[in-house]
């Protein structure tokens, strides 16, 4: 059991841009916040700026670093692929021996961490036993999770974060991205809420969470969890009625991605009527005398790297960044071997120096990780310089059409709509942007901005936080944006 109690982000939120006021840019920082800007302007050598060497949280502007590291080494083409297999003593003439329904051997899935992953991927991996009039299993089946090391969670993820999916665990064994969805029915304020898991979802939700009007949810009367092994949940405090008493939505990640693993299989495998006599367990040491029956392949490389770019995935973004470090040290990959593996290959193939950076995830998520402004315009000057070849630009949210950059209101309006192309990274009381602006004369330019240290009033922060007003820090944002944009200078605020 996760002893802490949990406050639970629930439900899918849509951003929808407050067009009621214009953003005013604004030449001095948010009062309070730490921030640094670099970039590097057209026949200039020097990089332009302040704080350019002052380490910060990069939040999710890090997965530029697992964005090239992979690309650079694993290629765009690359795949992941989840196999069946059994014994190849089992297999005769390139087809398994089956007599009478029963195959002699075990039956092993290779999990890989494939972050595409679907329960109806897996279902269709195991139905192709069917195909070979297999009924009967004379074995095990095994999940083979060598894969990856533990833990599935890196140093520094906050506590709070755990139950939400965009703190899904990076394992092995993903399906559905680690994430699940349930509903709570309220009934009217003042009753305790009613769990709903969709059927046969292998969770098991309890609630004693009551009801209440919208305007009573918030402070000490929100939704929390208590989190147990085995995808058990223990919901408590306060759910917020709906419109029309709509049942409330909840999305959860999963905490257990073993078991999660072995309940889809044994439901699976009874669903197509197969037995095993050995049952159904896990393994970390892979095996070589085994034949591929199928295998799911995931796409190409490049589209997950743009998905994980535009929609800010953590999940991809540690998934790739383990796959990564497999294939590069060719043993089971933890967070600690990404992150080697992230500075060795930048360091080998693009000439870009991390070793005094301090890296333990994939994604940016947890605020352990430290970075310059310096370190990452050298990552994206040199993605600039190769993007022929690499073609990652085209991987990165715009502004005001796509991804995390859709709605930004730093630059949701002329003339820097649709010309900054930049990945964004958010955790709390941070705001980062880093990517490239394309100038008054269409010149592209590479920038980092990060913002650290955000905090107001409470009264600014209910409205923030309910959409009301855009954050304020977005205000010197926009002055730095337009001043790259103008291909101008910028000082260091007094």
């Amino acid at each position: 059991m996760f002893k802490h109690l949990i406050t639970l982000c629930i439900g899918a939120s849509i951003f929808i841009a407050n067009t009621s006021f214009a953003l005013t840019a604004k030449s001095t920082p948010l009062e309070g916040s730490n921030t640094a800007v670099a970039y590097m302007l057209p026949g200039k050598t020097n990089v332009s700026g302040y704080n350019i060497d002052t380490f910060y949280h990069p939040a999710s502007t890090q997965k530029l670093l697992t964005a090239l590291s992979a690309t650079l080494f694993l290629g765009n083409d690359y795949t992941f692929k989840t196999k069946l297999l059994i014994a190849s003593s089992a297999v005769k003439n390139n087809k398994p021996v089956v007599t009478n329904g029963t195959i002699n051997s075990d039956v092993v899935i290779k999990f890989v961490g494939d972050p595409t992953l679907t329960t109806a991927n897996y279902y269709n991996l195991l139905s192709v036993l069917t195909q070979y009039n297999i009924k009967k299993i004379n074995g095990k089946v095994i999940l083979d999770i060598s894969r990856f090391g533990e833990p599935n969670r890196a140093p520094g993820w906050s506590w709070n974060d755990l139950p939400v999916c965009f703190s899904a665990p990076s394992a092995p064994i993903i399906l559905n991205k680690n994430c699940t969805y349930a509903t709570l029915n309220t009934n009217g304020a003042g009753n305790v809420v009613v769990p709903n898991v969709p059927s046969g979802v292998p969770i098991n939700i309890v609630a004693d969470a009551i009801a209440v009007n919208a305007r009573d949810y918030g402070g000490d009367c929100e939704l929390q969890a208590n989190l147990y092994y085995g995808n058990k949940y223990h919901l408590t405090g306060c759910v917020p009625l709906q419109k029309n008493n709509k049942p409330y939505p909840l999305s959860l990640a999963i905490i257990d991605p073993n078991q999660w693993g072995l309940d889809w299989t044994v439901k699976y495998l009874s669903k197509l009527g197969i037995s095993t006599t050995g049952g159904v367990e896990l393994s970390k040491n892979p095996r070589s005398d085994l034949t591929m029956l199928a295998q799911v392949k995931s796409q190409r490389l490049q589209a997950l790297v743009k998905y994980m770019l535009e929609r800010s995935n953590n999940l991809y973004a540690d998934a790739i960044a383990k796959n990564l470090a497999y294939e590069y040290y060719n043993v089971p990959a933890t967070y600690n071997r990404a992150s080697r593996a992230i500075r060795s290959i930048l360091k080998q193939y693009a000439k870009i120096d991390l070793s005094e950076t301090y890296i333990v995830d994939g994604s940016g998520l947890s605020p352990h990780n430290m970075l310059r402004p310096r370190d990452l315009l050298n990552v994206l000057t040199y993605i600039k310089q190769h993007d022929k070849k690499l073609d990652l630009i085209n991987s990165l949210p715009i502004s005001g059409k796509s991804g995390t950059m859709h709605w930004r209101r730093s630059s949701v309006e002329e003339p820097l709509k649709f010309n900054v192309i930049a990945k964004t990274g958010t955790l709390q009381n941070i705001s980062n942007i880093a990517g490239f602006v394309r100038s008054k004369n269409n010149n592209l330019i590479p920038f980092v901005m990060f913002t650290n240290s955000i905090s107001y009033d409470q009264n600014t922060r209910n409205k923030v936080k309910n959409r009301r007003i855009a954050s304020p820090h977005y205000n010197y944002e926009k002055y730095v944006l337009l001043q790259i944009y103008d291909e101008a200078e910028i000082k260091r605020p007094q």
